[in-house]
């Protein structure tokens, strides 16, 4: 029986009485009998009537929640298939759709006294901007929103506050989510996302603000939570919620917005009650801005944002006052004032005011009244000045004034003087390049490069030769080659270093192409006539038809009355001099030179050269910033610095007089670094007036003619002055004042002709005034030189100049002319007073040079307008017969746009035989198990990923591949797979516009931008909360002298001031309110924020824009962990993706979960953490309650753990401070090798952030940027390791992990093996006092006793038939024991075990660890030892490097000193890797980049040099092992190598690795073949997972269980052999039923060692041996 089936027209008392004794009879039912809710279900879907609708009434969703469950698994398809759509509802959840209430309907009424076509009444159902009000004159008093009047709002109903509210207020609050996005059907536990730390804060607050909670009261919905405690709840806020509120106003409202204040407005402008305003405070503090508010305007904008969020989730309509209309609008109160009567109001409380103020004034007897005379002083004064900045300005010009600013500062000087570490650099790069055949024997590059070694030969180049020599299997060419350099080296290092000019002369030829393009080069000149030997090709000059005299094109003249006359016997001189700068050279070794106007493309530089080539100081200046002109400067001095040269940079304006004298003066100065007296000026500096006549002389010109000729003249007045004051007057300073031929006749020049003109008369005023015998003056007329910016216009017109008769010059032939003006023998001329060089190629003797010039233009731009032409006329003619006009062009092929091909970075293999040629053999010497094979890497650092930052380190720039990565990691593109049917479209799109990006398109678009927010860089305050070190705040305590304003707080604020302050703060109640005044009175004392500049303020930053959520990290990890563990959980994601593994679980396939060892460490562990625990608590701010547990250090291999490993195995937590990642690393080789675990997690994590910058700049440890900037060096050269101006690290940020694990285990697995870890150790130093001091402990890693170096078991074919002979006792014994009767199964299975273990045993003593049998070897030797390797095979050394002053020179010494002691050969070079001057100092994780940059090294070949060691330490020249390059080399291949990390604390970490070759020398070719199969194959599949996980925004992906069910937990901890199978359903899992699957090796079977009978040495049958464990 039904309700429904009573009669319809019975009262509807009695249907209701029946249905309410209906359900109480059901309900009694339930209580007295057993559920049977199964059974109810079959009877409500499987019954023939469908039920479509079904209601549960009850306080909670529980048995509609069961019923969903049960149709979606049971019925959902058949109701599919008969087209059913059931509804299951729930009245606790689903009132609406129970009462067919929908959310377009408008619930409430509106009022009938507003008129029907008004909008301003409308109802506020979703977030709106509040609209802005009439503008009104209104009395100051009003209130309201930003600009509102004081409109009343249109009230609503005001309900009790609900426990829901509060509960819903206090767990978002918790979360760190809005209100509105918490759910009140979810759980306490099912919010708490398995956290438990985190459910029991929720439980205590709420356990604090209701009281008694129900049992399991976290297992329940909010809603129903709610529901139980709402019975209690007394409408009132209590203690958490309260502290909340009040917190929000204290530390997020403006000054005197208080709680009082919040309440009347959100009354009186949203017509809200008093307990819908508590409402939306608790609302508030889950949506609370992110710093103060500024004020009241923006208060009430947040106000108003967060009642209509609020409106929205209550489902409730309100409108804001300053929108009413209609009945409202009638009810406005505001008075409107005429303006007239404000401006008469605004008048008289201004002069009350005035009268206050005389009042005051005369009391405190201070003289108001500004004096008139002092007024009209200072105005005279202003307009004079005025006068004369705009006279200054009209008189000489903008362009002028800027031209004469001085630019001299001698903390900008950049000194190189490391010649000799480039001339090891240059050797080692010459033997490669030969090795490689990329240098062909005796091409012209081959010969230069020959002769800059020579001339920078030492004794160290010598040792290197040899070394090459001897090891190099040459070429009888190359081997004579290098035999000839050496002893040409031997020849040269007794003689100072010799300029030589070796390039062949040219010419200039000018063509037109059938185009009419114009085109100019340089062409060999044609032998013949003129020869093709420079010193030959001027001085056959040319025929003077007056004199019949030949006449060199370049010549001396002397004065012969008025006039300067050719000099023969002096240009014989010179002539000779020429033709010794060709052959035996020009040397200026000794001598000191200062050189103006000598930038790129200019006839200076090319002096340059040829100074520093003949060895001499050169002090050159430039006018452009020192950061940007000193890369040209390094490069030159790098190419050209003999041995015993020196180049000085200074900044330098000639335009400017008091740099003139500054200049001067510093060179002068006993303090500076320099020789006592110049030798030489040559002063070039130039300025260009190209284009200006006579009628458009300028600012421009007037500047040139200072700074060419006026400034000069004070310079060598300067010069004169010092030289006078100090009594050098026996050896004058020998100036080469640069003259001109063009006097006017080349025209549009300015005043540059007279500039030059002027310049003439130094040569007579030698005589006439008194400084002769301080200088020296030789004038040389400089000719047509080809290709400076003065000449560079005019070069298409010099081969017809040259038809003419006369030469034109090359830069570097002028600058030859120049340098043998500068020989002694030239020089010694000039004492006995000036000389003319006529260097002018015979251009004087054309007698109307303007006429040819402009003849020889016009015809070459004349031939060009008829190809023009002609060209045009044919494509006219071929679109006129084809109708294509491309046709008689050649048709460019279609350009194919370049693909990226994004990879992880798989080492190659090769065959078998190429891997293991010229290798000794090692096969079966070796216990696998206790190698240890690094098999995945990555990291986390300022140039983003591993593969990035090799990139950047080795080619100085990103490929396309590495901008794509660079991009998607600064968040700069997103991929996308989605298009539209018209327009279909997968790839990469800017995250900003949505519009496509081609992958050819990267750089163009983005280099930029990735290029100036990656590696070291200024502090960007937005990826550091705000951190500014312009500001860097700290506190300052203060005494309050004269009682402050009261303030609002609650009640438990309040009594904290008074339990704080005492009889210093009063506390009164605020009547009508729970809130209470508090007034700090006279004499309290608190701490007040300041700020200062920090000088700090560049580090190397991770790159801007960096979000762990873009790898797969959930949202809630990120909230809840610090960021040293969101880098750890980057980076061991794609250490295990650059390892072949996908999923973490397949380890468990192979080894027992106990068997993982996580090391991952950090030197200083969560900083943001540990702001909050120690500051943030302090200064009461939010902080999540469980931060204790993110500073730990070991939170972070905890979390590694439990999101991705789900490992049993130890977790270590080294905090090695500089070298945590090196002790990481040594902790789990240790582990691997004495068994107790199979693989390892190391590496370390570290961030960047303001407290340890600020302990650091305190210890004088870092770089300082204000020192830094005012040295003008750009952030990315502030580290500087190994250089001689090094001033301090630069700290940085981010991580490094390396997966490693014993050999067999990788081998088995088919992993890629990018080194074997060789040996790791760990040393203190001494007794000291300085923590922070660099040791030498590490020495102790060569120790060796005398004699211990000629140990047989350093021979290998002497351990390998020790070897043979122990197994074969070992046989011996096993088949002895094996041939017993009474042998059990049990038994034979013990006597195979202790033989394994045996062999095991023998095989580490004479394999892998010989100092067992002899302590005295050197570990390092010993170590090497094991690959048949020494100690000359180590090739590469990745120092620690940090820039600091004392830490380069220390660790260059201890290798240098390993090195020696244990015998390596002199020549051989260690090759430094200072990697720091890229990435900074990141502290834990450095020695993790260090050593991945090892791994890149080993893989390629390729060893990436210190791009900023511009000058390398003279310290470091004592070090001779070692090498430090600046420029990429490229090697045939590295053996191994050293890596050293020194930390604060005594932590000296080393490391060397050897290439996986060797390994792989130790197994049979079919095994190799069997593993390179499956490498390959783990690298296809790597490789799409690793774009997958880019593309798809999910490289990470946390585990959600343990791959064990929890009952079978003991089954798998227990069981030492237990193994993971595939589970279709659940993926990688324990199955209970089948604990030991059977796994396939490359043997071929489930428990064969590599290293037992398939690794024995030759000669022992491994069939014979049974080495099943």
């Amino acid at each position: 029986m039904t309700v429904n089936n009573l009669p319809a027209s019975g009262p509807e008392s009695d249907r209701q009485s029946i249905a309410q004794k209906l359900l109480i009879e059901l309900l009694s039912f339930q209580f007295a009998f057993p559920v049977r809710w199964i059974e109810t279900q079959d009877v409500l879907f499987k019954q023939r009537r469908t039920i479509k609708r079904y209601i549960e009434v009850g306080p909670s969703k529980v048995l509609a929640t069961m019923a969903e469950k049960t149709r979606n698994q049971d019925f959902l398809s058949q109701d599919k298939s008969r087209s059913i759509d059931r509804q299951i509802l729930s009245y606790s959840n689903d009132s609406k759709a129970i009462y067919y209430e929908y959310e377009g309907e408008d619930t409430m009424p509106a009022p009938s006294s507003a008129p029907a076509h008004s909008d301003s009444q409308s109802t506020v159902r979703i977030p709106v901007s509040p609209v802005p009000t009439q503008s009104a004159t209104v009395l100051p008093n009003a209130t309201g929103a930003a600009g509102a009047t004081n409109i009343s709002a249109t009230a609503i109903e005001d309900v009790p506050l609900s426990a829901t509210d509060v509960i819903l207020a206090l767990v978002a609050q918790k979360l760190k989510r809005p209100l509105d996005e918490v759910s009140v059907h979810k759980s306490l536990r099912e919010l708490s996302g398995g956290k438990s730390t985190l459910q029991n804060e929720l439980m205590g607050d709420l356990d604090a603000e209701f009281g008694n909670l129900p049992e399991d009261a976290e297992n329940v919905s909010l809603q129903s939570l709610g529901s139980s405690l709402g019975s209690g709840f007394s409408g009132q806020l209590g203690k958490p919620m309260s502290r909340l509120v009040s917190k929000l106003i204290s530390s997020k409202m403006p000054a005197g917005f208080n709680q009082a204040a919040i309440r009347e407005y959100l009354g009186s402008y949203w017509g809200l009650g008093k307990n819908r305003q508590t409402a939306i405070m608790c609302f508030a503090t889950t949506v609370e801005p992110p710093s103060r508010l500024s004020d009241t305007v923006s208060a009430r904008e947040f106000l108003d944002s967060t009642a209509v969020r609020y409106a929205k989730h209550a489902e409730v309509a309100i409108s804001p006052g300053a929108q009413a209309g209609g009945a409202v609008a009638s009810q406005l109160s505001a008075t409107v004032a005429d303006p007239a009567s404000i401006e008469a109001a605004s008048k008289e409380h201004k002069a009350y005011l005035m009268k206050q103020f005389e009042m005051l004034a005369r009391y405190l007897k201070q003289d108001y009244s500004p004096s008139t005379d002092k007024v009209k002083e200072s105005e005279a004064y202003h307009q004079a000045s005025n006068e004369v900045i705009n006279l200054t300005r009209s008189e000489l010009g903008e362009e002028f004034i800027a031209g004469i600013k001085p630019k001299f500062d001698p903390t900008k000087v950049r000194i190189y003087d490391s010649y000799w570490n480039w001339a090891r650099e240059d050797l080692i790069s010459l033997f490669f390049d030969y090795r490689s055949r990329h240098l062909q024997l005796g091409s012209t590059e081959a010969t230069d490069r020959i002769l800059c070694i020579l001339s920078r030969w030492d004794r160290n180049c010598e040792d290197l030769v040899k070394f090459y020599l001897s090891s190099w299997n040459a070429s009888d060419q190359h081997r004579k080659t290098g035999e000839l350099l050496l002893r040409s080296g031997l020849l040269e290092s007794g003689t100072d270093p010799k300029f030589k000019y070796t390039k062949p002369t040219t010419a200039p030829k000018t063509t037109v192409s059938a185009e009419g393009k114009i085109e100019y080069s340089e062409i060999p000149r044609q032998s013949g006539e003129e020869s093709n030997s420079y010193s030959q090709l001027v001085e056959h000059g040319r025929l003077i038809p007056k004199t019949n005299r030949r006449i060199p094109y370049i010549h001396l003249r002397h004065r012969n009355g008025d006039e300067w006359q050719y000099h023969e016997q002096s240009t014989r001189l010179l002539m000779e001099e020429l033709a010794k700068g060709t052959t035996s050279g020009l040397s200026f070794f000794g001598k000191t030179v200062l050189v103006t106007g000598a930038g790129p493309q200019s006839i200076g530089a090319d002096i340059v050269k040829g100074l520093l080539s003949g060895g001499a100081h050169v002090i050159v200046t430039t006018s452009r910033a020192v950061s940007s002109a000193s890369a040209f400067y390094n490069s030159l001095y790098r190419d050209s610095g003999a041995r015993g040269s020196k180049l000085t940079l200074l900044p330098f304006n000639q335009g400017s007089k008091t740099d003139c004298e500054a200049l001067i003066e510093h060179i002068y100065n006993s303090k500076s670094d320099f020789v006592a007296d110049l030798d030489f000026i040559v002063p070039f500096a130039a300025i260009s007036e190209s284009g200006r006549e006579l009628d458009a002389l300028d600012s421009k010109s007037e500047l040139a003619h200072r700074l060419m000729l006026t400034n000069l003249l004070r310079l060598l007045g300067h010069v004169k002055q010092q030289k006078e004051k100090r009594g050098f007057d026996t050896w004058p300073t020998n100036v080469i004042i640069p003259l001109s031929p063009n006097h006017g006749t080349f025209g549009g020049d300015g005043l540059y002709a007279e500039s030059k003109i002027a310049l003439e008369t130094l040569l007579s005023r030698w005589h006439s005034e008194n400084w002769s015998q301080y200088l020296t003056i030789c004038g040389a007329v400089i000719g047509w030189t080809r290709g400076t910016g003065l000449m560079t216009s005019n070069n298409i017109v010099a081969g017809a100049i040259e038809s003419l008769g006369v030469i034109t010059f090359s830069q570097s032939e002028m600058a030859f002319n120049i340098l043998a003006l500068m020989t002694p023998t030239i020089a010694s001329l000039c004492e006995d007073g000036p000389i003319y060089a006529d260097l002018n190629g015979g251009l004087q003797f054309i007698s109307d040079l303007k006429r040819e010039l402009t003849s020889a233009r016009q015809q070459i731009l004349d031939k060009s307008k008829i190809r023009k032409a002609l060209l045009a006329e044919r494509v006219r003619h071929e679109t006129i017969i084809s109708g294509s006009p491309a046709r008689a062009m050649h048709d460019e092929p279609r350009k194919l746009r370049k693909r990226a091909n994004l990879d992880i970075g798989f080492p190659d293999l090769a065959d078998y035989h190429t891997t293991t040629a010229d290798l000794k053999d090692l096969e079966g010497m070796v216990d696998l198990r206790r190698v240890v094979v690094i098999v995945g890497y990555s990291e986390l650092g300022p140039w983003g990923s591993s593969r990035t930052r090799w990139e950047m380190e080795h080619l100085g720039d990103f490929t396309q591949e590495g901008y794509i990565e660079m991009a998607w990691i600064m968040g700069l593109v997103k991929h996308h797979s989605e298009g539209t049917p018209a327009k279909p479209y997968s790839g990469w799109i800017d995250s900003k516009t949505k519009e496509p990006v081609h992958d050819d398109e990267f750089k163009q678009r983005y280099g930029n931008d990735i290029l100036n927010h990656s590696g070291i860089r200024f502090i960007e305050p937005e990826a550091l909360g705000g951190y500014d070190p312009n500001k860097k705040e700290s506190l300052h305590e203060v005494v309050v002298e004269a009682d402050l304003p009261a303030f609002e707080a609650s009640k438990s604020a309040a009594d904290a001031f008074k339990l704080r302050h005492g009889d210093k703060v009063k506390v009164t109640p605020i009547p009508g309110s729970e809130e209470y005044s508090v007034q700090v009175g006279k004499g309290a004392h608190f701490l007040m924020p300041k700020a200062a500049p920090f000088d700090r303020m560049v580090a190397a930053q991770l790159p801007k824009g960096w979000n762990p959520t873009s790898y797969g990290i959930p949202e809630d990890i990120v909230l809840q962990v610090d960021p040293v563990t969101l880098y750890a959980l980057c980076c061991v994601c794609q250490a295990l993706l650059s390892a072949g593994i996908e999923d973490p679980f397949e380890l468990y396939k192979h080894i027992h979960v106990s068997e993982l060892l996580n090391c991952l460490g950090s030197g200083a562990g969560g900083m943001l953490a540990l702001r909050d625990v120690y500051r943030n608590r302090y200064l009461d701010r939010p902080v999540q309650s469980d931060i204790v547990q993110e500073s730990y250090i070991n939170a972070i291999g905890a979390w590694t753990n439990m999101l991705l490993m789900g490992s049993s195995g130890p977790i270590k937590s080294p905090s090695g401070t500089c070298a945590t990642a090196v002790e990481s690393l040594d902790i789990g080789c240790e582990a691997i090798q004495t068994g107790k675990a199979k693989m390892a997690i190391v590496g370390g994590s570290d961030d960047f952030q303001e407290e340890m910058s600020a302990e650091f700049g305190n210890m004088k440890a870092t770089a300082s940027s204000d020192e830094q900037l005012k040295a003008d060096r750009l952030p990315s050269e502030m580290s500087r390791p190994m250089t001689s101006s090094r001033s301090g690290f630069v700290e940085s940020a981010g991580c490094g992990v390396q997966i490693i694990m014993n050999a067999e285990l990788a081998l088995e697995m088919g992993l890629p093996i990018y080194a074997v870890v060789a040996y790791t150790q760990m040393a203190g130093d001494k007794v000291g006092r300085s923590v922070p001091a660099p040791g030498r402990g590490l020495l102790t890693a060569a120790r060796e006793a005398p004699g211990a170096r000629d140990s047989p078991i350093l021979d290998l074919d002497y351990r390998r038939s020790n070897l043979r002979e122990i197994i074969a006792d070992i046989e011996k014994w096993r088949s002895n024991h094996l041939g017993m009767q009474d042998n059990s199964a049990q038994k034979v299975q013990s006597i195979n075990q202790s033989a394994n273990c045996r062999i095991r045993d023998a095989l580490n003593v004479w394999g892998n660890d010989l100092r067992k049998q002899n302590p005295d070897i050197a570990p390092m030797r010993a170590a090497l030892a094991t690959w048949g390797l020494t100690v000359d095979d180590i090739q590469i050394a990745s120092l620690h490097g940090t820039s600091t002053q004392a830490n380069d020179k220390n660790e260059s010494n201890v290798i240098n000193q390993q090195m020696e002691y244990l015998g390596r050969t002199n020549g051989n070079p260690l090759l430094a890797i200072s990697q720091k001057y890229l990435t900074g100092h990141p502290k834990g994780p450095a020695g993790a980049w260090m050593l991945n940059g090892c791994l890149q090294v080993l893989q390629t070949g390729i060893v990436p040099g210190n791009r900023n060691a511009d000058n390398i330490e003279l310290e470091l020249k004592k070090s001779t092992h070692l090498v430090y390059p600046t420029q990429t080399l490229h090697t045939s291949g590295i053996k191994a190598f050293m890596l050293t990390s020194f930390g604060f604390g005594q932590k000296g970490g080393l490391v060397i690795g050897v290439a996986p070759r060797y390994l792989f020398s130790t197994i049979r070719e079919e095994l190799y073949v069997n593993y390179r199969s499956r490498v390959h194959r783990r690298k296809r599949q790597a490789n799409r997972a690793f774009v997958k996980g880019l593309i798809g925004n999910n490289m990470f992906k946390a585990k959600d269980s343990s791959p064990w069910q929890s009952a079978g937990e003991s089954n798998v901890f227990l069981d030492p052999q237990a193994r993971v199978s595939h589970d279709t359903m659940n993926g990688l899992s324990f199955d209970l039923e089948d604990m030991h699957p059977r796994v396939s090796t490359i043997l071929g079977g489930s428990a064969s060692l590599i290293s037992g009978p398939n690794g024995f040495p030759k000669g022992i049958d491994p069939k014979r041996f049974d080495f099943t464990d």
